[in-house]
């Protein structure tokens, strides 16, 4: 059997998921694929990820009742970090001869596999496929490749690399369904509907159970209901955060630092559609702030566009890609902070 692994945290599973792994699976032509929320991801706090019962339950609901898609507890049999190159090699023991897997993962996480254990050995134990949104530019990621898996050469085809007794590696293009888990989460703290984001019998799971919602007593409040309680620097947040909301930043986030970072009073979090996006609004925003008298002291990832950092003393600006904020989770990092949302 072809067998597909989609894995990550699915903090929940959404129609993102879903769809990207019903046109990889007719792509490839593969028999089934198998969706694994990891249970301790490495590169997250466990105290900001949803419990693995809880999204191992959400996964059921979705796909049960699909053909082809199957839910699997493998990462949650362990007791230790999920690193694929473990899972990959269980399902090899499991399995022998009987079955070719296929691991399935985005492009914005492919283009961190360098960090990931034992990297260079995913292909010893199946294939893998990278999906890249739409019209994606594929150049970095080929550049990867190169580097991450030397022995892997490019064949006739323009998305397939081969090596000697290795699995290959493919890169597809996938629609790209403009949903995520962190803005799922937050329209779920903040009382707005996930409703057509996700499955049905999802939704309902998350109300029954009240995932993802804000704290009884710990309601967002708005800037103006928070107005009294800020210093002097209030006038440089909310320049920060009207430029970024001039410039279409999403989900503008204001975390209250004060008195537990020594780096700043205040973290302003937004992102953009694409790193191009996300390029623009740090640039017009540096621009128009220094027009006013606000002069950002430093910037970093401005080249990349995944993450931008800017540096305007008392208060850091981190600009992120969707995707990029989503892994990184900062408002779940620092989920006690007293929070301003736009």
């Amino acid at each position: 059997m072809r067998i597909g692994l989609l894995g990550g945290t699915l903090d929940p599973v959404h129609f993102g998921h879903l769809r990207s792994a019903e046109e990889i699976r007719e792509v490839m032509e593969l028999d089934e694929i198998w969706f694994m929320p990891a249970a301790l991801p490495p590169h997250k706090e466990p105290s900001n990820i949803t419990p693995f019962s809880h999204r191992l339950a959400m996964v059921e609901l979705a796909v049960n009742s699909t053909e082809f898609f199957k839910a699997t507890a493998i990462e949650g049999e362990r007791i230790e970090p999920s690193y694929s190159i473990d899972t990959l090699r269980e399902l090899r023991k499991r399995h022998k001869n009987k079955a070719e897997f296929f691991f399935i993962l985005g492009s914005d996480a492919f283009l961190d596999i360098e960090t990931w254990k034992d990297h260079d050995s995913l292909t010893d134990y199946g294939s893998l496929v990278i999906m890249r949104r739409g019209t994606e530019d594929s150049s970095r990621l080929k550049q990867v490749i190169s580097r991450a898996f030397p022995n892997h050469r490019i064949q006739g085809e323009k998305g397939l690399f081969i090596a000697h007794d290795k699995g290959a590696i493919y890169l597809y293009s996938v629609t790209h369904l403009a949903i995520s888990g962190t803005d799922i989460r937050h329209r779920a703290r903040t009382g707005l509907s996930v409703r057509f984001l996700v499955p049905e019998k999802v939704r309902i799971y998350m109300e029954k159970n009240s995932l993802y919602a804000e704290p009884a007593g710990d309601p967002s409040p708005s800037f103006g209901h928070k107005e009294s309680k800020v210093s002097s620097l209030a006038e440089p947040v909310q320049q920060i955060v009207a430029g970024i909301i001039e410039n279409k930043g999403e989900q503008v986030v204001v975390l209250d630092m004060r008195g537990i970072s020594p780096l700043a009073d205040f973290f302003v979090i937004s992102h953009g559609r694409s790193t191009r996006h996300v390029q623009g609004i740090a640039n017009k925003l540096r621009k128009d702030l220094r027009k006013k008298g606000i002069r950002c002291r430093g910037v970093e990832g401005e080249k990349e566009g995944k993450w931008i950092l800017m540096d305007y003393g008392d208060v850091i600006v981190h600009l992120f890609y969707e995707p990029t904020r989503d892994f990184y989770d900062l408002e779940g990092l620092w989920s006690e902070v007293s929070r301003i949302i736009f």
